[in-house]
């Protein structure tokens, strides 16, 4: 055989080689290298490194957290729209910058199409609360009161158009009740606010208040939730007082739009998993996060009745990014 014809042999077989080579690099599996997690609030690091810690030794892959804080947590949503859809870089979504910052502000995302939810893991509850010496008991004591008293009545919130906001504004406008808002940037101010008696009620996560709860120093009123408080369970809701309304922010993982469909079931099985380990739970327990799982349909269909109505109260409350000069 002519040496021709042998280097025509051979460069077939180190092409056939490095094609096999090829094709098994594109068969590996899925994580081949470290993955990471932006999450959208300063400090929230600490609730979700339980999921990161299950994570990281189901695939066998690190999994670094990102903090992109800032614009009420529009700007982790807008960074993780932006990333490449790989699996390699996923986030927490929560509520606020899916259904309330689309129509504050002027957003990189859209809330429907930007995002592949792994899973709804679980939610933030609201309710009011007034100090242990309060003459405030029930929240029909509350209502009363400041229905008899137009604008007496002050409570302090983190932030307009917000959730502990909303909940008020509910009260209100289905009583009729003038009271004024005291607005704070930070949480503790708002809870500050209230402990010192500057404000008369504190609207906030139950989960912030319920230290407070448990130590004797406030009162709650009621669930603002769709349920009674895990950890009030003698607290009526809203609804069940006769209101129909009520505030909840639901938590989720997700990913880029476009990310390959075997990548996103794999995340959601090992996702779904996480939730049931014990570390997890633990955690979720101690700062008081209501776990519930919903699947990504189910929590897509949340976003949308959440959107709708959130933009009702925005638009009531003139502060919609159309109403503002």
């Amino acid at each position: 055989m002519g040496s021709k014809k042998w280097d025509r042999i051979i460069c077939s077989l180190l092409a056939a080689a490095s094609l096999l080579g090829f094709s098994g690099m594109a068969r590996a599996e899925y994580p081949e290298r470290p993955i990471t997690l932006i999450c959208p609030y300063a400090g929230g690091e600490y609730a979700l490194r339980p999921f990161t810690n299950y994570v990281e030794k189901a695939l066998g892959q690190p999994v670094i957290l990102l903090t992109k804080a800032g614009a009420s947590a529009t700007l982790a949503c807008g960074t993780l729209a932006a990333a490449r859809p790989d699996g390699y870089t996923l986030g927490q979504i929560t509520f606020g910058p899916l259904t309330m910052g689309p129509h504050l502000y002027n957003v990189t995302y859209d809330p429907f199409n930007s995002f592949e939810f792994i899973m709804g893991y679980g939610k933030w509850e609201y309710g009011p609360t007034v100090r242990s010496d309060s003459p405030f008991k029930t929240l029909k004591d509350l209502v009363t009161y400041a229905q008899a008293h137009p604008g007496e009545i002050k409570y302090s919130t983190v932030g307009l158009a917000t959730p502990t906001h909303f909940g008020m504004v509910h009260l209100a406008k289905a009583e009729g009740i003038k009271w004024e808002v005291v607005v704070f940037k930070e949480v503790q101010g708002a809870v500050t606010a209230g402990l010192g008696g500057h404000v008369q009620v504190v609207s906030q996560t139950t989960g912030t208040m319920m230290p407070y709860i448990k130590a004797g120093q406030v009162r709650l009123l009621a669930s603002f939730s769709d349920v009674r408080s895990k950890w009030a369970p003698d607290i009526p809701t809203a609804r069940e007082l006769g209101y129909d309304f009520d505030v909840v922010s639901w938590l989720s993982f997700g990913a880029p739009k476009g990310v390959p469909k075997e990548t996103m079931e794999k995340l959601r099985e090992v996702f779904k998993k996480a939730m049931q380990d014990p570390e997890v739970r633990s955690l979720m327990d101690k700062i008081f996060v209501s776990l519930v799982y919903r699947t990504p349909e189910e929590f897509k269909k949340l976003v949308e009745i959440g959107y709708t109505e959130n933009e009702k109260v925005i638009r009531y409350l003139g502060l919609h990014k159309s109403q503002k000069k």
